[in-house]
């Protein structure tokens, strides 16, 4: 798989690098979608401006860790659920549809996150989503996926934020491919476990 680190977890009894004690979860599951090149590219500007004129307190994402979730499979600890992982991607390859543009026209901040948001229904991707759930659930994984409303963002920092709408120039890029990611939980790093084209 792409971009498979080694450094994954502490002996059994000690602590990640990333502090959370053996038991605790340390891994996150979740398919998602990363910007290109061009996109990210602005997406860092963005957030060096945000930074400098004082309006995202917090520290920015890391450029290749910006992203938008498309579903949270869950979080675990040494023993990850027996099928999860190549159900998920066998689901995952069963979804088709056409590459589709996404538009992000403003931000803002709240419950210690400033995000990246569109104005737009985005409806492409709405829909985009809906094909992934329909092939999630086929495979058995409804348990695994939130039924709560598509609320499509980009995190850009996790820092405090209280910051009212904010309208930008919008940023856009063509959605080409989409991602299944093992998250390691504290440790700021992403395990590429599938990505399949659009």
């Amino acid at each position: 798989m792409d971009d498979i680190m080694t450094d994954r977890a502490a002996p059994r009894g000690q602590l990640t690098l990333g502090g959370l004690s053996d038991g605790q979860p340390w891994r996150r599951l979740f398919f998602g979608i990363w910007p290109d090149a061009r996109a990210a590219e602005d997406l860092t500007q963005l957030m060096a401006r945000m930074r400098r004129d004082g309006i995202m307190r917090g520290k920015p994402v890391d450029a290749d860790r910006l992203h938008l979730t498309l579903h949270h499979l869950g979080d675990f600890g040494d023993q990850m659920p027996s099928g999860l992982l190549p159900t998920a991607q066998k689901a995952a390859a069963m979804v088709k549809a056409p590459p589709f543009e996404v538009v992000f026209d403003h931000i803002g901040g709240t419950q210690g996150q400033f995000l990246l948001r569109a104005s737009d229904k985005l409806a492409a991707l709405t829909e985009f989503r809906q094909a992934l759930s329909t092939a999630l659930v086929k495979a058995g994984l409804r348990r695994h996926i939130k039924t709560t409303a598509f609320n499509p963002h980009v995190t850009l920092s996790y820092g405090f934020s209280d910051v009212p709408k904010m309208l930008i120039q919008p940023i856009s890029w063509s959605v080409r491919d989409f991602v299944l990611v093992e998250s390691l939980l504290g440790q700021h790093k992403h395990i590429r476990q599938g990505v399949w084209p659009i």
